[in-house]
């Protein structure tokens, strides 16, 4: 059984093609995109009181909704079909190709030294918050009222 070592340095050897990870970006922007493009849409074809039937009964695709999913669908082929998009895509997808993810240990390592440094941090700001209440409140004014 391989370590987590190995195991994180087998995925980043891969030779998985940059162009995949770009082809499934897509998808799913593209579906964030028509998600978004359908609730816009809807809300526009009720502001102008225009009709927005059901095209699919099972499903409750509107009009707004098919719009929406062309609309989404030709922003994402025609991000693929620009050359400088393709090629930034690319390029980006190539980079992050190269990272080298923590192993779980590195992680656990370095939770612990965030959750530790922001108790102290807290404890630190309590002392000073607590110290300056006293004097604003009840110190100084003591002070003041015995001159």
């Amino acid at each position: 059984m391989a370590t987590a070592t190995e195991a994180s340095q087998q995925a980043n050897r891969s030779a998985m093609d940059p162009k995949r990870l770009v082809v499934i970006f897509l998808i799913l922007a593209g579906i964030v995109a028509a998600l978004f493009f359908e609730h816009v849409l809807g809300l526009v074809w009720a502001r102008f009181g225009w009709g927005d039937p059901v095209l699919i009964e099972g499903l409750d695709w509107q009009v707004s909704t098919l719009v929406g999913y062309l609309l989404a669908l030709g922003l994402a082929v025609g991000t693929w079909f620009h050359p400088k998009s393709h090629a930034l895509a690319i390029d980006i997808a190539s980079e992050l190709m190269k990272v080298t993810w923590p192993t779980w240990s590195e992680t656990r390592a370095s939770t612990v030294a965030v959750v530790v440094a922001s108790v102290v941090a807290a404890v630190i700001l309590f002392c000073i918050d607590t110290i300056a209440y006293n004097l604003m409140v009840e110190w100084l004014p003591a002070v003041w009222g015995k001159l």
